[in-house]
């Protein structure tokens, strides 16, 4: 039993005051969620080679979920639900744990990946040079060394 976190969110409890807006006004924020301007905006800041990753096709793909039916239902649902919030069960993780992380990840805050290798006994951190928030799409044969060693550690 082995557990891999990569760029993590775990340590961003709920959705404060989000959850107690009237449903037009979460509903008119979803729209806005899922526009072109907001989707390439966090398009280029999950990458570090944005020329290369931030594609056009990237923010197509990045948009797809938010055209199902039942997103913004889905959504409002998660949003009125106050969100998730897990730091507190993060120390009680027991496995074996490996936390990747990419250097240059401007989605998720800096500290976080500390926080994880702090809250958890038994891990390990990878750091990912000149890699965004997404390794597995930057650079998934390091990712894959790293899982790889975990694995083979007995």
């Amino acid at each position: 039993d082995k557990l891999v976190l990569v760029d993590a969110q775990g340590f961003q409890d709920g959705l404060g005051a989000l959850q107690y807006l009237p449903d037009f006004l979460t509903k008119f924020f979803l729209e806005i969620l899922r526009s072109v301007p907001l989707r390439n905006q966090a398009n280029k800041m999950s990458y570090f080679r944005k020329d290369e990753f931030a594609t056009e096709d990237a923010l197509k793909i990045g948009r797809l979920h938010c055209f199902k039916d039942d997103w913004v239902s889905g959504n409002l649902t998660f949003i009125k639900s106050g969100g998730l919030a897990v730091s507190e069960l993060i120390p009680r993780i027991q496995q074996q744990t490996l936390v990747v992380w990419g250097d240059n990840d401007e989605i998720l805050p800096k500290e976080d990946k500390f926080r994880f290798v702090d809250a958890i006994p038994n891990s390990n951190l990878r750091i990912i040079a000149e890699c965004g928030h997404v390794p597995h799409l930057e650079k998934p044969q390091e990712l894959a060394f790293y899982i790889k060693e975990m694995h083979d550690r007995a």
